[in-house]
């Protein structure tokens, strides 16, 4: 653990052009730092790619580095609007884009046996607060990039609002305004999307991969989750393990069905809901 001192000469190495000080610098925040992008992002080689993009402008930037705020608030900073650029590039996803998904691996043998095969490997076990806090992450690229940004780091990073605004590089006001925005924007698509949060929910994958995972890895039992509030709450303490394997599979799928609007936002699969109901 370095002292405060020792920050202040690696920065002043790092600034006069020394690598190996900067990297000193950045390596212990870059395990947040990713996990902020990966919260925005959700595909696996996106997040490394803007990432590392983030790591380059920050060693690029690090002579202009005035330290009015830590370096970690900085490196946050060059990553979040990395990540904002990034998504303002890609095609917004549908708020349904799980359950075009499910449409089409029911309709897919090579699909479908691509995400039964995951469930064979021998670290999976099914964990529905994993899935839950992926799930949020593919709904959120429903959303305009700049409301998704404020809604990762104040609700799921849980950053004060003075830090959120200066790392968006925004006013108070602008943040609570995209906030509000963003929070009442997730609130509506779970609504009428989760079955988890509304019964007339049309989404049951996180029933549907639980019934098929084997009876003993199907994980724990689901928790309470009432409002959108719970479910930030849930995202905010998950850490991805056991069900990594399977969510890359999903979010690659997942941008390419997205690309090219395909499947319907309409349930089809029948996933996860019992023949009685």
């Amino acid at each position: 653990m370095t002292t405060d001192i020792e920050d202040h000469q690696l920065i002043a190495r790092a600034k006069a052009g020394d690598e190996a000080a900067f990297q000193a610098i950045v390596k212990p925040l870059v395990p947040q730092v990713r996990n902020i992008v990966r919260k925005m992002l959700g595909h696996p080689e996106d997040t490394e790619d803007v990432l590392q993009e983030a790591l380059l402008k920050a060693w690029q930037g690090i002579g202009k580095f005035r330290q009015e705020s830590s370096i970690a608030s900085w490196l946050t900073s060059i990553a979040t609007r990395t990540a904002i650029d990034f998504l303002r590039s890609q095609k917004r996803w549908r708020p349904e884009a799980q359950v075009a998904y499910a449409n089409l691996c029911a309709q897919s043998e090579e699909m479908s046996g691509e995400v039964l095969a995951q469930f064979g490997a021998p670290e999976f076990v099914y964990e529905v607060r994993e899935h839950i806090s992926y799930c949020f992450t593919c709904v959120g690229r429903s959303l305009p990039p700049d409301e998704l940004a404020v809604l990762v780091l104040r609700d799921v990073v849980d950053m004060s609002a003075r830090e959120a605004a200066t790392a968006l590089g925004v006013s108070d006001s602008v943040l609570r305004h995209r906030l509000a925005a963003a929070r009442n924007s997730m609130q509506e698509r779970y609504e009428g999307l989760c079955s988890l949060v509304s019964k007339k929910g049309i989404c049951h994958q996180c029933k549907g991969l639980q019934m098929i995972a084997p009876e003993d890895k199907k994980g724990q039992a689901f928790p309470d989750i009432d409002d959108f509030i719970d479910r930030c709450a849930v995202v905010r303490n998950c850490k991805s393990t056991s069900m990594k394997q399977l969510h890359d599979v999903f979010w690659r799928n997942t941008k390419r069905i997205e690309e090219d609007s395909l499947g319907s936002a309409q349930p089809e699969s029948n996933c996860g809901v019992d023949e009685a109901e």
